[in-house]
């Protein structure tokens, strides 16, 4: 087994082609070549990193990390994001993924990563924190305004013209409370650089609106068989300003969702969402990173959830 790592830039049309093959296989997904190339070279560096598995010149497992930039107090560091953690069937064993993510680590240690962060399925982050190959930082919680039940739960659909009330007056009365006092985090992304590249990633397909003094991007799409419509972030995090973004999509696209989605950490409330217990999430967020630089780094500062400014803008979902 041979173990390579390339920048995007350096990828051959077949690796690339391999990648993408190995990606359908196992997600079972189509992505296409360009959503491949967005994904990966939208960042502030132009490229990504890829640890590749190789045996017989062909790869059989692969990790990706995506760099960007952060604030740290009054510091910029550069982070990275894993991605696409994949390993064929016939290759899978913990020693093989073990040896392709160390070499990574060493390797993204040397180009000045100093913190990379990864939101792992339950499956995966069980082996990264029995292995020590990550940290735990905290779960994100799923915020929801479950605007038209029935397009959630079919059966229902006799009590949409109640959820439609429930949904308004609730985002009305919040909107009352609502304080506008902007809540800085001591992680935050770069803004400049995240955002101008962020939103270019996959299909781009995603809506930047600024409106009423508050900025905010979204995403409506079918999840999991449900009209789905994705606050992704919201610049800046005020309970007024989330308040805004909500009523501003419920007013522009109410045909086309069932449900309005956020997943993140909040400090506040009377932002107009509804905070879903963890146990009725259909989906856990694990948050996990790992310090690569450890000079003039606390340690307790990065795994705490409190003072991370996270949601899905920070993943990969969508």
């Amino acid at each position: 087994m041979e173990y390579i790592i390339k920048k995007t830039i350096e990828l051959t049309d077949s690796e690339q082609e391999q990648l993408l093959f190995l990606f359908n296989m196992i997600f079972k997904k189509v992505r296409p070549l360009d959503h491949f190339r967005n994904q990966f070279l939208n960042n502030p560096l132009g490229y990504s990193w890829h640890a590749m598995m190789i045996e017989a010149k062909q790869v059989v497992g692969s990790v990706s990390y995506i760099p960007s930039y952060y604030i740290v107090g009054d510091e910029r560091h550069l982070f990275a994001l894993s991605v696409d953690a994949m390993v064929n069937e016939q290759h899978r064993g913990f020693i093989n993924f073990y040896k392709m993510v160390i070499t990574i680590y060493n390797y993204m240690r040397e180009q000045g990563v100093v913190f990379l962060y990864v939101f792992p399925n339950d499956t995966a982050y069980s082996i990264y924190i029995k292995s020590k190959l990550l940290e735990d930082i905290g779960s994100l919680t799923t915020y929801c305004l479950p605007y038209r039940i029935g397009g959630i739960k079919p059966g229902l659909s006799i009590f949409n013209s109640f959820s439609i009330f429930f949904t308004k007056c609730y985002v009305l009365l919040a909107s009352i409370f609502a304080e506008r006092k902007v809540h800085h985090f001591p992680i935050e992304k770069e803004f400049e650089t995240y955002n101008t590249t962020r939103y270019k990633r996959l299909d781009g397909d995603y809506k930047i609106i600024n409106y009423k003094g508050s900025e905010f991007v979204y995403k409506i799409m079918a999840y999991e068989g449900i009209r789905s419509a994705f606050l992704v972030d919201v610049f800046e995090k005020s309970a007024t300003n989330f308040n805004t973004a909500v009523r501003y999509i419920i007013k522009n696209h109410v045909k086309e969702f069932d449900i309005l989605l956020y997943v993140g950490h909040l400090p506040f409330g009377h932002h107009g969402l509804l905070r879903v217990p963890q146990k009725f999430t259909p989906k856990n967020f694990h948050f996990t990173g790992k310090i690569l630089k450890k000079e003039g780094i606390n340690d307790e500062l990065f795994f705490n959830l409190d003072n991370w400014d996270v949601n899905l803008s920070n993943y990969d979902l969508l």
